[in-house]
């Protein structure tokens, strides 16, 4: 009886050990639930705090910001044309998909959208990329939140109402979905949208799209049928949707870009020594400087090759270099090479579980690129800080201005000449043609080039009681215009400046002469 007492008692203590274990056990793992609950629920808090500041800063800059003849030209298209005339017809004189085109083409004829609605249309589509930056992105809040705040986020790509605006938001898709080998329909939707923007877009498209399809081949031989055949449809689309831009897009002998380069001494134009865009585009893709820039590219094409993911980084970046090196880009394009730059970091970015596996040496590599990458934002949020100073406190564009002026004499009810594609700027705050020798409100970039060249005999001929003239070189262009018109037949009576701001310079001027007959 005693040793049956015993007994009962050691198993009634040890059950009893047990069950406090359990309980230990399992409070702590409950606290850990709560402790990582509670991290998760503040950087949501901080998420959504530093999405409403970036809002704040963007929608300010927004406010002051004048548009642009890049910025009305697509409104003025999609004003005065339909879908199959834009699509089958113009959109080749552009050089651009049309995606962007449709959008506003949508806004205006469906929800009968003002010119004003044109900047809040693309800072809807530059905080949705933002967002899914902020919840998707794979790289450390404090990065995130640096990389927001750098000059293409928040300015060049979010004030700035173009297609750019859509890039981060649908690059980044192409980059969260890479990994995803099961589901090559959902990348290849990003894709197609992403080819359909711009024509930074198809290149950035094709990259990441052959890169994902060599991922995927690589386990060929373990999917099953299924899966296959839905990447031979996905493939298939692609090549459908690239053979469509290609015969949409693709020069006729009277597109305005080609009848220039057979004739620039015609048009008066100089091209740039390929080292100089070169230089260029170094420069103002990512640390203002050629050098440290191709540092940086060099540093982080090591790193992404150390993790197996070369191609997806190198491919779209080399491709947007030998585009506006070769062919041709603006300053304002160079953002394009930006986000395809972050996009392949994206892609080669370890996860929480890789990072654990990492050696000493992998672990001070990403450290390193880390850094790197406080040193690229940490630039571009000073460059992007000079720009919104400069857009509160000069103008933009001078177009608004002009048509303020034009509009306060009642010109636009009398004859008006417009000269140079700047011109578009202006008839964008118009619901009509203001200009007697354009057959069009945009400026259409085919031959015959309406308003390319001002012709001093034909304004003698015609009289018309005013001139708008767009100047990119206004203290060049006053001298010329001051030989070349007769001050007897016109004055000038209205200058309205402007500056497009890149970064910490005026990358040029968008100014306007107006000018009106003597009687």
């Amino acid at each position: 009886m005693t040793e049956e007492s015993n007994s009962i008692r050691n198993a009634a203590t040890g059950f009893q050990t047990v069950s406090q274990s359990e309980a230990m056990g399992g409070a702590a793992s409950h606290a850990s639930s709560v402790s990582r609950s509670s991290s998760v629920s503040r950087w949501c808090i901080a998420d959504c705090g530093v999405l409403g500041l970036w809002i704040a800063v963007a929608g300010f800059t927004l406010r002051h910001h004048e548009k642009w003849a890049d910025e009305a030209q697509a409104w003025l298209l999609v004003r005065d044309l339909d879908l199959k005339a834009l699509w089958l017809h113009e959109l080749r004189y552009e050089g651009s998909p049309g995606l962007w085109h449709t959008i506003l083409w949508v806004a205006q004829h469906v929800f009968h959208a003002p010119y004003a609605s044109i900047g809040v249309i693309g800072l809807a589509g530059s905080v949705a990329g933002v967002a899914f930056m902020f919840w998707k992105a794979p790289f450390p809040r404090p990065l995130r939140y640096l990389l927001a705040f750098s000059y293409f986020m928040v300015y060049q790509y979010a004030v700035i109402a173009r297609p750019y605006t859509l890039l981060p938001l649908l690059t980044f898709a192409a980059a969260y979905l890479f990994r995803d080998l099961e589901h090559p329909e959902r990348m290849t939707l990003v894709l197609a949208l992403l080819a359909l923007l711009t024509v930074h877009g198809i290149l950035i498209a094709a990259a990441l799209g052959l890169a994902y399809l060599l991922e995927a081949a690589k386990a060929w031989h373990s999917q099953s049928e299924p899966l296959r055949r839905r990447y031979v449809a996905c493939v298939t689309v692609m090549l459908m949707l690239f053979l469509f831009l290609f015969v949409i897009l693709k020069p006729t002998p009277d597109v305005e870009v080609i009848a220039v380069k057979q004739n620039p001494s015609k048009y008066h134009v100089v091209d740039s020594p390929k080292l100089t865009k070169l230089i260029s585009i170094l420069s103002g893709a990512l640390m203002d400087y050629w050098v440290p820039s191709a540092f940086f590219l060099l540093l982080a094409g090591a790193w992404c090759h150390m993790r197996r993911k070369l191609l997806a980084f190198a491919l779209p970046t080399a491709l947007l270099i030998v585009l506006y090196t070769g062919i041709y880009g603006a300053a304002h394009h160079h953002g394009a090479v930006f986000i395809a730059v972050i996009a392949g970091l994206w892609i080669a970015w370890p996860t929480q579980q890789e990072q654990q596996a990492f050696t000493i040496g992998e672990r001070r590599a990403t450290q390193g690129m880390v850094a790197l990458l406080v040193c690229l934002f940490g630039i571009n949020i000073w460059d992007a800080a000079i720009s919104i100073r400069n857009e509160y406190r000069y103008p933009y564009s001078g177009a608004q201005d002009a048509a303020n002026y034009l509009k306060s004499v009642g010109a636009d009810g009398k004859s008006i000449f417009g000269y140079m594609y700047g011109v578009a700027g202006v008839q964008a705050y118009f619901n009509h043609n203001i200009l007697s020798n354009m057959p069009t409100s945009y400026y259409h970039h085919g031959l015959p080039l309406y308003g390319r060249v001002l012709d001093v005999d034909e304004l003698r001929d015609a009289k018309p009681e005013y001139l708008l003239i767009h100047s990119l070189y206004p203290d060049i262009d006053y001298g010329t215009l001051s030989n070349s018109l007769d001050p007897s037949a016109y004055k000038l009576v209205h200058f309205s400046d402007g500056y497009l701001f890149f970064k910490q310079i005026v990358y040029e001027r968008q100014a306007y002469f107006i000018y009106q007959r003597v009687h």
